[in-house]
């Protein structure tokens, strides 16, 4: 009974150790890939790029990168996929960082608007929401909604703060900071210290304003 057994283990065991080696290879292709096509629209926001300048760029074949994308445009979706996420999970360790709701809505403020304060960030910024806006695949395949993903940033900060329609409440927020980082981003001028603070205390009476 026992030999079937340790031998369909070990198969298992070898499939397993198989399928991981060619999965970290194909992320670490499909990461090199995301890398460098952001990188590239951040240089030539025009987006006259081409797939041999992309895959020579990243060091893969094109074979590899068939394998990933059916196509620029799809690759370019995922980057500008990539770049809302990132940004999202910087905005979230920056929350984290304080334990008083309050200080958590400006801190997420903060970290929004520095998009459009850093020349570098803001940089990255435009290029993600090129790409977000060019690209036909991006909402058709299900590209990541910055808003919503802010809006759960803000949720449990506004809950504590006493919001009485707290979803609503943290959308409005998320659409509004959003709303703010493109205005300046676009305009390439740095929010002031002011917008911040006027943004932050528009959020918090949000969440502390009676029922309506």
């Amino acid at each position: 009974m026992t030999g079937p057994e340790v031998e369909t283990s070990l198969r298992a065991s070898a499939i397993e150790r198989r399928l991981s080696t060619q999965r970290a290879g194909a992320e670490d292709e499909v990461r090199r890939l995301l890398d460098v096509g952001l990188s590239l629209m951040r240089d030539h926001p025009a987006g006259d790029l081409r797939v041999a300048t992309i895959v020579r760029a990243a060091g893969v074949s094109n074979k590899a990168f068939y394998r990933s994308f059916g196509g620029k445009d799809e690759l370019m979706a995922a980057v500008a996929d990539d770049g809302a996420r990132r940004m999202v999970r910087y905005v979230r360790h920056q929350r984290d960082k304080s334990a008083d709701p309050g200080e958590q809505v400006r801190l997420v403020v903060r970290a929004v608007l520095h998009q459009a304060r850093d020349q570098d960030a803001a940089t990255t910024a435009r290029a993600v929401l090129r790409l977000a806006f060019r690209t036909p695949h991006f909402r058709a395949a299900g590209g990541y909604d910055v808003q919503e993903g802010l809006a759960g940033v803000l949720t449990g900060p506004l809950a504590a703060l006493g919001s009485t329609d707290v979803e609503r409440d943290a959308l409005l927020a998320a659409c509004a900071t959003i709303s703010l980082m493109e205005h300046h981003l676009w305009r390439e001028q740095a929010p002031s210290a002011a917008d911040e603070d006027r943004l932050a205390a528009w959020i918090l009476g949000i969440a502390t304003s009676p029922a309506r």
